[in-house]
């Protein structure tokens, strides 16, 4: 009996990891080489497709001809091999994803952006911004398009200038599903320049050279107006009532730290023990507790070295003195006091002694310390550094004129004494009647 001769393989060679950045290349029985690699699905609003048999995300076999690209030869198919799995693994997993012929959707613009623009941001931005996205989407609908380009050439969108007024009221009057509670204009304003930052994003270019979005829908259009804000300062008699009355020990020196710190209450929170140099009096502010993302080092003053020194006696009272943090959380010692506990205590402070004065709080204490005329009086630079905020912020946000100092200023002007020298004003005299 004959044998049959066994078929001689086709060749083959792979390049790059599996699971990662796998692509073979290899020869058909005609001779033609091909390039073959596997592609993550997504569905048409760009999320990721899962096998409901093994919940993990379904692949799809995308191959490419080499022959047709003028590739002859087993040395340049694995050299072309081995620049697709490098060009792969450069880009990351899912870097091969599909490309999207439909429009883009809001809920695919806000998926990439949550996914990728994300990380860098502070763990309480992201719960932010995330709450944000879904009040977008709960108002706008996921399959609103954002951008299309229509016969003419041009952009269309479901997000005009119609829609943008009626979500501006709808946000005001707490008409959006799941927010229902009526807010401010500045917490319109803050949502506003959410979206903004978004289309700013969707228009860079991304890795592959395509970019998401050609143009800004929002572009031109009014930003919702600024609430006249309220700031209230802490005055000397508030402060030392409240530090009294403090529900909770944390709360009494965190305000006298941010007093004369006159720094905001979530980098005092956020101290570790080890930023603290009571020996050399100086205490490190860390960048990624701070609103300018600046680490700075400044010295103690000697009622900041007081409450300091009365936080560690508490600590060693409470048994955490081994926690990293200076305000350590009452139940998770080896996390700092939050954020909500803070403002809970104030609240609750504030209702005990009858104090009803809207926003007082810790950033009263940052206030009155930069409103101190002896404050005021040092040097730009060294304003900026003691306090951690830009000049150009303190001049415009926390100068304040108060009415001793305008009646100085009357007295001045009218060649007399500073009215702060002079006996205060007595009952008003009733103005002569005109004839």
């Amino acid at each position: 009996m004959a044998q049959t001769r066994k078929k001689q393989q086709a060749w083959s060679y792979i390049a790059g990891k599996k699971g990662t950045n796998r692509v073979r290349a290899y020869e058909e029985a005609d001779g033609r080489l091909y390039l073959e690699w596997q592609e993550p699905v997504f569905d048409n609003q760009g999320l990721p497709v899962v096998d409901p048999r093994t919940k993990l995300q379904q692949k799809k076999r995308q191959r490419l001809s080499l022959s047709a690209s003028g590739i002859t030869t087993y040395s340049a198919a694995m050299k072309k091999a081995e620049e697709t799995a490098e060009r792969f693994g450069e880009m990351g997993p899912g870097a091969a994803a599909p490309k999207f012929n439909g429009p883009l959707t809001l809920k695919r613009l806000l998926t990439l952006y949550l996914s990728e623009a994300l990380a860098i941001k502070a763990p309480d931005t992201q719960r932010q911004n995330k709450t944000t996205a879904r009040m977008f989407l709960n108002y706008f609908g996921a399959n609103a398009v954002v951008e299309r380009i229509g016969a003419n050439g041009r952009p269309q969108t479901d997000l005009g200038r119609v829609r943008y007024n009626a979500f501006l009221k709808a946000r005001e009057q707490g008409l959006i599903p799941e927010f229902p509670k009526k807010v401010r204009k500045q917490t319109i304003l803050n949502d506003y320049r959410f979206l903004r930052s978004v289309f700013a994003w969707a228009k860079v270019e991304r890795d592959d050279g395509t970019v998401l979005l050609l143009r800004d829908p929002w572009e031109g259009f009014p930003p919702p107006r600024e609430d006249t804000p309220v700031r209230p300062e802490m005055t000397k008699e508030l402060h030392e009532l409240l530090v009294e009355k403090a529900v909770n020990w944390r709360m009494a020196e965190v305000m006298e730290l941010c007093r004369e710190t006159r720094r905001r209450m979530n980098s005092v929170r956020q101290l570790q023990v080890s930023d603290v140099d009571l020996a050399a009096r100086t205490v490190r502010w860390r960048g990624e507790f701070d609103k300018a993302r600046k680490t700075r080092v400044t010295p103690l003053s000697f009622r900041a070295l007081a409450a300091l020194k009365r936080v560690l006696e508490q600590r060693r009272i409470e048994g955490s003195e081994e926690s990293p943090w200076l305000f350590p959380a009452q139940r998770t010692p080896s996390e700092p006091v939050s954020r909500p506990c803070m403002h809970h205590w104030m609240r609750q402070t504030k209702k005990e002694n009858g104090i009803n004065i809207p926003r007082l709080g810790y950033h009263g204490e940052k206030r009155a310390g930069i409103r101190d005329p002896k404050f005021r009086a040092l040097p730009a630079p060294v304003q900026e550094e003691l306090a951690g905020t830009t000049y150009g912020t303190i001049t415009r946000v926390y100068e304040y004129v108060d009415l001793p100092a305008l009646f100085d200023a009357v007295a001045v002007l009218e060649g007399g004494a500073p009215a702060s020298t002079a006996p205060p004003p007595g009952p008003m005299e009733e103005l002569p009647r005109a004839a």
